[in-house]
């Protein structure tokens, strides 16, 4: 308790002023996302915190319109957010199940000394005057509304209730292990400073009237943090965050932060939409958007420049639009040549999300710009076994459609006892994503299926069908397949019909297969290498936009 005296005069002038300061920092509350961090089978059973700027940290909870509500505080720069269960201490580590030798224990049982406190300074001097009389640790706490004082750190109820008797406290009881209660310690001592268990996830928002900036977990984060104990289980850890700010976390995780401030501009807008637009994508969880590629890539403040902070700035509040909604903007590293319309990737036609040919891409530079891999039957049928299937040796393989510019849309696998798999759309991607293939966009050779380059095989008005052995038509969709025995092309426009006479089979293979191809991601949306490529030749970030997102334009968000 030393360390609240020091500064214990200036708390009550604080303690007024704090509650105005959080609601005008929160007018715009509507701005803030929630990213969650730490979530599922990765929510902690403690939490620590540590400012970088700012002094201290407010205790409250975030209601309906994410506007924080104060009713405490601390002045303690490092802090531990745990369950109330029976915790250990040993190396300036915290765990929930017994540590290694010299540990210290915070036990989950205290006394509540029996009386309520209209304000959380009545609390905090009541603590002081108890700590000073009993010395045994004392701290304030809020439960359901009420503001109270507990003592002692038991590992268990019995230890608890002989405490209250030793203590003397008439009224008081024993409390603890409570499946919705927080509790806050002194990180490095792990000395109980305060308590909340109201029926509501427990926030905590740094002290400063600078650009307060905290530690969690190697990473520096703008904002405040809220914490959900889902099912009484460890702790969810959510950064409660501006939507700039937040944006100001992305980019230089997803973008090179030095690269041309016109493409970061059009990520910057992109990053915005995307998480607006998908808001309710994690609210089982209690939080809009995640910090991994399954949402965006989020880290804070880290490894952010000047250049790519000026960025989020210079669009701070703008998003993409299509036909009066935000759109989901989508983007990936780099297509390879052509982006792909996202019907023919996922489920839904999109009208912003249509293919575009792409020549600004600097794909010996890019990452995966291009690629090319040879490789035997078993190691193709252990890839593919990798993802659930059971396959024998792979003997033949091939792209069986193609869509309008090239890309994949069908992959098709024989193996040895003549099964036959055959993956369409995102799993032509996915089937060997991350070790053969890296975009929709490649071919493969050595199979019966020939090969393809876009633009040089196709039926043509007068009915003249080009090089038909191992070649692809272009059917009414739009869509590319090879000719086999059982594709036709339809008469259609004085296009006459025409039955193949295939185009070989699986004896033909030589056991090895060479998968090329270019690109990396999905291939649906903006391109990030083709976005630096077009600013790096003039073209601004709105321009970038219009050229990815079909139809799209630009108007502030709220």
């Amino acid at each position: 308790m030393k360390k609240i005296i020091s500064v214990i005069l200036t708390f009550s002038l604080l303690a007024a002023l704090l509650p105005i300061l959080a609601t005008e920092a929160n007018a715009y509350s509507e701005n803030i996302i929630k990213v969650g961090l730490y979530y599922g089978s990765s929510a902690m059973p403690s939490a620590n915190l540590a400012n970088e700027v700012g002094d201290g940290y407010n205790f409250g909870w975030f209601d309906s319109n994410r506007e924080f509500y104060y009713i405490g505080y601390t002045y303690e720069n490092k802090i531990t957010t745990m369950k109330d269960t029976n915790m250990y201490l040993s190396g300036g580590t915290y765990y929930d199940s017994m540590a290694p030798a010299g540990y210290t224990t915070i036990g989950a049982y205290h006394v509540d000394i029996g009386e309520s406190y209209g304000t959380y300074d009545d609390a905090l001097y009541a603590a002081y005057d108890i700590e000073s009389e009993t010395g045994v640790n004392a701290f304030p706490a809020y439960i359901n509304g009420d503001y109270r004082v507990r003592a002692g750190s038991y590992s268990s109820k019995s230890s608890a209730e002989n405490a209250a008797l030793d203590l003397g406290f008439s009224a008081g009881f024993v409390v603890g292990n409570s499946s919705t209660c927080y509790t806050v310690t002194v990180t490095s001592t792990g000395e109980i400073i305060f308590e909340f268990d109201n029926g509501s996830p427990f926030g905590i928002q740094p002290i400063g009237t600078e650009d307060t900036i905290t530690w969690f977990k190697g990473y520096k984060y703008r904002g405040a943090f809220e914490y959900n104990r889902r099912n009484g289980g460890d702790v969810t850890v959510i950064n409660v965050v501006a939507l700039t700010d937040y944006v100001k976390g992305v980019i230089p995780y997803e973008m090179n932060p030095n690269w041309h401030i016109e493409c970061l501009k059009a990520h910057a807008v992109c990053a915005a939409s995307f998480a607006v637009a998908h808001k309710n994508k994690h609210s089982s969880y209690g939080f809009d958007v995640c910090n991994t590629t399954d949402c965006q890539v989020y880290r804070g403040t880290n490894t952010a420049t000047a250049n790519s902070d000026m960025a989020a700035e210079a669009v701070s509040g703008l998003g993409l639009y299509s036909e009066g909604e935000l759109c989901d903007a989508v983007y990936h590293s780099s297509n390879g040549g052509a982006t792909e319309s996202a019907v023919n990737v996922w489920t839904m036609d999109v009208p912003y999300l249509q293919a575009v040919k792409d020549n600004f891409e600097d794909l010996s530079k890019a990452t995966y710009g291009t690629w090319s891999y040879t490789v035997t039957g078993d190691q193709l049928a252990s890839a593919i076994n990798k993802k659930g299937y059971s396959m024998g040796t792979i003997v033949d393989a091939y792209v069986s459609k193609y869509t309008a510019v090239g890309n994949v849309y069908t992959v098709r696998f024989v193996d040895i006892n003549g099964k036959v798999l055959e993956f369409s759309k995102e799993a032509a991607r996915t089937i060997l994503y991350g070790t053969y293939v890296h975009s929709q966009r490649y071919s493969i050779l050595g199979g019966s299926g020939g090969s393809f380059v876009s633009g040089e095989l196709y039926v043509n008005d007068a009915g003249t069908f080009v090089d038909p052995a191992g070649a692809y038509v272009i059917g009414a969709d739009g869509q590319v397949e090879i000719i086999s025995d059982d594709i036709y092309i339809a008469s259609s426009g004085g296009v006459s019909q025409f039955q193949s006479t295939g185009t070989g089979d699986s004896s033909s293979n030589t056991g090895s297969f060479t998968i090329k191809g270019s690109g990396y991601g999905h291939n649906v949306g903006m391109s990030q290498w083709g976005s630096k490529g077009m600013a790096e030749q003039g073209y601004t970030y709105d321009e970038i936009l219009s050229f990815y997102f079909y139809g799209s334009y630009i108007d502030t968000i709220y």
